[in-house]
């Protein structure tokens, strides 16, 4: 039976818990060119922050939040979770991702605080990097380049350092997010781990993160988080459950032991209204100074799940044992606590609190599947949860309609894109696919795909010669449904320039951008005859550019003429000319070898051919 009992004995947090190898240098969060990668790839300088907003967030590239103010960590004067910006006033210590599951059986659970089982690997390139919303190769729908690399697939390189897509390029097609996003990856069995934690079981996770921070006055008192946790071992994870621990201290950084005087608690089913896709529950873990140092620290702060309701809530203290409300000290103890499906009663004596909330059952994360978990760390006034209303809505995102079917969707739009703040598409309307490329000599194929955020009153396709004076190729307004177009008007080894454009009821316009084709020049063929050999008669195909005057004449091995199969003007397009095995005479020519041969103008083209008795 999961039973634990009160009262709590409070005790702080020391720096001994963190361990970290003492080879490990100390390397900065940046794009680092070849030429600079650290030689290890802890960041450990204090450098990942998020400081765009109100909350100033140290995130770190091994799953943990926050700097352990006080720690004498090298990254410990950053700032931990310091709100409002510039105060000093912290209301974090240390949070970081549990993920509990059993392994044939046994409980195992995967901790980035207090111990650091996540780690990110040996290689050089697992730092930290930095982008934004339409940073370099980091578009995303709805612009017109989303797709970066313009290979057909959107997002699939993540800014990590690496060549996810393997096509020789780095980073040049992922999805650029808020006004301030740093990006990280690591994992539980990285060797490193084992020498520290002896008896820590490996998953074989690895987890890829991104985390999220606007400077919109409205919505910067939260950082938002996208974990994407992959069974990259080759057993199945049964009854998996993520967790996120944290302990949440509060109060200035001055003053002394600041940590002992908090409360936690938990706020569910808050209603935020997503119209018009309705109303939608959000759970929120929070921790708080009880007495509100006077003013000082005036908030709440905790997580906000944003895709999964929270199913356990525990929060515990001090150095009593586990059973009497302590910490967790092994996996048994921690899985038991994340599988437990309990929510605590809140926490209101004044003490120094640790709280982990836990989502799931997973069933089964099997070999290479993914599971992604979204939630922000949120502070907000106190007994106000405006905060973690705009931290939903933000994770809400926009709705874009990208197939075309009012029918899809709500008011046509089927697709979601999360972390975009209330109106704030920068692109209502957006050619995210532009295509043209040649069928053959005569035509060249154009096609888009288009993402809306408001109706589209039509399109024009346009066409120019390189420097020439763009024309549109219809006589009014295409659709705004459609999604290709047939140029049959082109002339044979000329170039063209194509551009969309998209007229939405507004009256504003958007643009593709140019896409140059060159028009194949013009060819004639000769196919080989059907069948060969053959007795009675054959089928032989000729294709012409345009109209032109044509011979076709068979001919004996030692090249005289024995019949004419076709002679005079032919249009161009693919010709079948059947020759009924008989010389200019009439007669019936013997078997043996021949030559078929095809004149179109100054050209000529020859095949062999077999008659047989």
């Amino acid at each position: 039976m999961f039973n634990r009992r009160y009262p709590r004995i409070a005790v702080s947090i020391t720096a001994g818990l963190f361990l970290i190898p003492a080879a490990v240098d100390v390397c900065s969060a940046q794009k680092q060119s070849p030429g600079d990668l650290p030689s290890r790839v802890l960041v450990l300088d204090g450098s990942p922050v998020h400081d765009v907003g109100e909350l100033h967030v140290h995130a770190s590239n091994w799953g943990a939040i926050g700097s352990m103010p006080g720690a004498g960590q090298p990254f410990s004067n950053a700032p931990s979770a310091e709100w409002p910006a510039g105060s000093r006033v912290e209301y974090l210590f240390v949070g970081g991702l549990w993920v509990g599951a059993l392994i044939d059986g046994a409980p195992a659970v995967s901790t980035s605080a207090y111990q650091i089982e996540f780690r990110p690997s040996a290689s050089p390139l697992d730092v930290v990097y930095y982008s934004a919303f339409g940073g370099s190769g980091g578009n995303r729908i709805p612009s017109a380049y989303a797709d970066d690399d313009n290979d057909g697939t959107v997002d699939e390189d993540w800014l990590d350092g690496f060549d996810n897509d393997l096509d020789g390029l780095v980073d040049e097609d992922f999805a650029g997010i808020s006004d301030q996003m740093l990006a990280r990856r690591f994992r539980d069995d990285d060797p490193s781990v084992f020498p520290i934690y002896p008896s820590h079981v490996a998953m074989h996770l690895s987890v890829r993160e991104e985390s999220y921070q606007f400077d919109h006055p409205d919505f910067d008192d939260f950082v938002g988080f996208t974990l994407w946790i992959t069974n990259d071992g080759a057993e199945i994870i049964e009854d998996a459950y993520v967790g996120l621990f944290a302990d949440g201290d509060v109060g200035h950084r001055d003053t002394p032991n600041y940590w002992e005087d908090d409360a936690t608690a938990i706020a569910q089913d808050l209603a935020v209204d997503h119209a018009p896709h309705g109303s939608q529950a959000y759970d929120f873990s929070y921790w708080y100074d009880l007495d509100g140092d006077g003013g000082q620290a005036a908030g709440y702060c905790g997580i906000v799940m944003l895709d999964y309701p929270i199913v356990t809530y525990a929060n515990f203290s001090g150095s009593a044992s586990y059973e009497d409300g302590g910490d967790p000290t092994n996996d048994f103890e921690r899985y038991e606590l994340m599988s437990s499906e309990t929510i605590e009663r809140d926490a209101t004596l004044g003490r120094d609190y640790r709280t982990l909330l836990a989502i799931g059952p997973f069933d089964e994360i099997a070999p290479g599947q993914t599971i992604e978990v979204n939630f922000a760390l949120v502070v907000t006034p106190r007994d106000d949860f405006t905060n973690v209303a705009r931290a939903a809505t933000a994770y809400h995102g926009l709705w874009f309609d990208l197939d075309s079917n009012p029918a899809t969707g709500i008011e046509g739009k089927e697709h979601q894109e999360h972390w975009y703040l209330p109106n704030d598409n920068p692109n209502p309307i957006a050619i995210t696919r532009f295509d043209a490329r040649a069928i053959d000599t005569r035509a060249v194929r154009i096609a888009w795909d288009l993402a809306a955020n408001e109706a589209i009153r039509g399109l024009s396709l346009l066409r120019a010669t390189p420097g020439g004076v763009q024309r549109s190729l219809a006589p009014g307004l295409l659709a705004g449904n459609a999604r290709e177009f047939v140029d049959d008007s082109v002339t044979p080894g000329a170039r063209y320039e194509y551009v969309l454009l998209a007229h939405a009821e507004s009256g504003a316009t958007f643009s593709s951008q140019t896409i140059t084709v060159d028009v194949p020049a013009a060819v004639i063929s000769l196919e080989q005859n059907a069948p060969n050999p053959f007795r009675g008669s054959t089928s032989i195909g000729i294709s012409l550019v345009e109209h032109t005057d044509i011979e076709v004449a068979i001919f004996d091995v030692a090249g005289r003429r024995v019949a004419t199969v076709a002679h005079g003007a032919r249009g161009g397009g693919d010709h079948e000319l059947i020759w009924n095995g008989l010389d200019d005479a009439g007669n019936r020519v013997g078997a043996g070898v021949y030559f078929y041969r095809l004149k179109a103008g100054d050209k000529m083209l020859t095949r062999k051919l077999v008659v047989m008795r």
